[in-house]
């Protein structure tokens, strides 16, 4: 048999691999910082403040905390690793089966139209028809978003021919439509004729799901359309109902478009709940929807979508699927995760909800250490994988076809997907801890994909060049700092778990991907350093009190290079990401507004649920907009119009700075500027926190919109930084 050829071998690979240029540069960057690190440190214990050792201990302990989060944070920077995939190789024909789990879950936060618009833009991918089904997840248990997916699969029906005739993108309808160069993307008066028609038939059925919400009812006469409304016939609980389970389109060919062709399956699926059964949130509805995809279509390969992020390359899951085909590298993987990416958002991302640094920078890290975590949206998965087998380096596993062949029975299949959907089927079995996705944790995805990859299990961060999703990120700063507040609890969870990084991790996982585990998992504990900055420092200045260098101290440049040099390399990564100054400078203040806020919520939830006095719930950021707040989002203002428990810390953290600081320099000029020597740094950090929260000061005390700041925040506020200058000026 003739040996093939390295060149014969790489072109028959399905992707290929390449690390990142600069590194040698970085490695110079990263030695001259650990330096300086050290430098600090041995300052540190050499010049132990006689007079305040307490305060001279605790500032100590956050600059250690500062820097064991920055050196986790290098796993991702060390070596940043890319692949390119080949689409255009993989055969015409034999492509695997891939079952598709779309999450809801509030009719009021996540519209229907939302909804409807995200299934059309997944059912119109490029791939064959009969390898899909999609299964929708309700767990409102709501009239409203069945009404709304019953819609889709009518209008799928001329919208699918319509995007594979004329190659249309994006082919979510909604943002097709909407795009002012749309009615351009074809050739001639037939593309007109049919743009013209469709785009009525769009919004013929955009007016019925949102009438239909408006009314909060759906009409008699479309509730005679179909079989599934008569689950609604009696009240329907979002807590306490029966399993519904409705096939809205039938895939194997019976079920047809306007031109003949095969349609892909389509299945709604509400899991059953009653008070006192946990239902696991999240993690328990796409344990449910898998076992529903198993019985009805079982395809080897699941990828799952959240509501809010429709797709926006048709050619995304052909890229997913080259890692899988690979004939080197495939039987490793166990899934691949595409980057989380939003539209919508302001030129400078006011909010940091672009998450460019972890989606556009740092999962790139993660290539190099066995593959980025699992992100909850937007991943394809081995159904092997995800159901617990474990990865036997010994076994050179292919994918296998396992859907039951011939014609459907397809009541039959709607009884015994109602079966699997009960709330009591999980007692007893393995669910959530030994299959599926984990239970244990409000961030079900990074979990999920720690434990995977703790059973040998290889992750692949796939980026084309076309976004392969797009999602709408929160438009307001409680949304944000609460989103931010559930994942940082969920994170650190994980790490009080069995299977914490640096303890389940050791001998399972490479060193950088504890390192990246590590960093994220341990992100609400950066408000512990952050908060003694804040309040610390400009404390003991105001009573006169140096816990830094003087101005005129060699030590002094210690301190100024690793803060300078971490922003200067911060800045120049965002750049690279083709991000903007004034991006970079929203993401930091959003860094002291989490740190100050989301960060310290979650550590007393964490606390308190220890306690037993608490649990931790699961909150959905609102995907509803209000059009006077999204005004304001558009010229990038910051919201701060609910009187939120969230704001009071950031807030009196920063009258606190402003305060101090002004008293500080108002002593040094009537003192003379000899007194500024020994507390230059602190003026510095003081300064620094007040203008980076100059939005805050206008919020409280010039804006006169909706937006502004509440009294009743301000109020608080500013009472508790009275408190704690009483404090100081008894105990400092």
């Amino acid at each position: 048999m003739k040996k093939m050829t390295s060149s014969t071998a790489d072109h028959r690979r399905l992707f290929i691999t390449r690390q990142a240029g600069g590194r040698f540069l970085y490695k110079i960057y990263f030695i001259i910082f650990v330096a300086g690190i050290a430098s600090l440190f041995y300052y540190r214990l050499t010049h132990i403040h006689s007079d305040h050792p307490l305060l001279w201990l605790i500032i100590s302990l956050a600059e250690f905390w500062f820097a064991a989060t920055w050196l986790f944070q290098q796993g991702f920077r060390w070596a940043p690793t890319f692949h390119v995939e080949y689409p255009e190789r993989l055969p015409k024909d034999d492509l695997p089966a891939v079952d598709v789990l779309v999450c809801t879950a509030d009719p009021d936060r996540e519209p229907p139209s939302l909804v409807a618009n995200t299934l059309l833009s997944l059912m119109a991918y490029n791939y064959d028809a009969n390898k899909l089904a999609y299964y929708l997840s309700d767990d409102g248990g709501s009239e409203l978003t069945f009404h709304a997916v019953y819609q889709a699969s009518i209008f799928a029906k001329i919208w699918l021919p319509f995007c594979k005739k004329y190659n249309v993108e994006p082919r979510a309808p909604q943002v097709y439509f909407s795009s002012e160069n749309s009615a351009s993307g074809g050739v001639g008066q037939s593309f007109r004729q049919e743009y013209d028609t469709v785009k009525v038939k769009f919004e013929e059925m955009q007016e019925r799901i949102e009438k239909a919400g408006r009314l909060r009812k759906v009409t008699n006469e479309t509730r005679k359309e179909h079989k599934g409304f008569k689950e609604w016939d009696s009240k329907v609980d979002p807590r306490n109902h029966q399993s519904i389970v409705e096939v809205l389109l039938r895939g194997n060919g019976v079920d047809k478009d306007s031109e003949g062709n095969t349609m892909p399956t389509l299945v709604y699926v509400s899991r059953e709940k009653r008070p006192g059964q946990p239902h696991h949130f999240k993690a328990g509805a796409l344990n449910a929807m898998n076992r529903v995809s198993a019985v009805i279509s079982n395809a080897p390969l699941v990828l799952n979508v959240d509501c809010d992020m429709h797709s926006n390359n048709s050619q995304a899951l052909r890229h997913a699927v080259c890692y899988f085909l690979d004939p080197k590298e495939s039987h490793r993987i166990g899934y691949v995760q595409f980057p989380q990416s939003f539209g919508g958002v302001t030129e400078n991302d006011l909010y940091a909800n672009g998450v460019k640094r972890i989606y556009e920078i740092e999962f790139f890290g993660t290539n190099a250490h066995n593959g980025p975590m699992y992100a909850g949206t937007g991943s394809v998965h081995r159904r092997e994988s995800l159901n617990g087998r474990k990865y036997d380096p010994r076994v050179q596993l292919k994918l296998e076809d396992k859907s039951v062949p011939g014609s459907k029975n397809w009541a039959e299949f709607e009884v015994k997907a109602k079966t699997v959907t009960s709330c009591t089927y999980e007692k007893g079995k393995p669910w959530g801890d030994e299959m599926g996705l984990m239970y244990g944790s409000a961030v079900e995805d990074v979990f999920t994909g720690l434990v995977l990859q703790s059973r040998g299990w290889q992750s692949v961060f796939c980026s084309p060049e076309r976004k392969a999703f797009l999602g709408l990120a929160p438009v307001n700063t409680n949304d944000t700092l609460i989103q931010h507040k559930r994942w940082s609890t969920g994170l650190l969870e994980i790490f009080l778990s069995d299977y914490c990084p640096w303890t389940n991790g050791v001998g399972k996982l490479k060193l950088g991907q504890i390192m990246c585990y590590s960093f994220y998992t341990l992100w609400a504990l950066w408000c512990l350093p952050m908060l003694i900055y804040a309040i610390v420092t400009p404390l003991a200045m105001v009573n006169g009190i140096s816990l830094f260098p003087k101005g005129s101290d060699p030590w002094f440049r210690v301190f100024t290079f690793l803060g300078i040099a971490s922003h200067i390399f911060s800045l120049g990564e965002l750049m690279w990401a083709r991000g903007t100054f004034k991006m970079w400078w929203n993401e930091t203040r959003m860094w002291m507004l989490k740190g100050s806020s989301s960060y310290l919520f979650s550590v007393m939830v964490t606390i308190l649920k220890a306690l037993g006095i608490s649990e931790s719930g699961f909150e959905i950021t609102s995907k509803v907009i209000d059009e006077e707040a999204l005004k304001r989002y558009k010229k990038e203002m910051m919201e701060f119009a609910v009187a939120s428990p969230m704001f009071i810390p950031p807030t009196t953290l920063s009258l606190l700075n402003l305060y101090c600081l002004f008293k500080t320099v108002i002593t040094i000029a009537n003192v003379g500027l000899s007194s500024l020597d020994h507390l230059v740094l602190q003026i510095i950090i003081s300064g620094y926190i007040s203008i980076i929260s100059i939005p805050i000061y206008k919020a409280m005390f010039l804006r006169k919109d909706k937006g502004r700041m509440p009294t009743s925040v301000t109020i608080y506020s500013i009472l508790i930084c009275l408190a704690l200058l009483y404090l100081s000026s008894i105990f400092m």
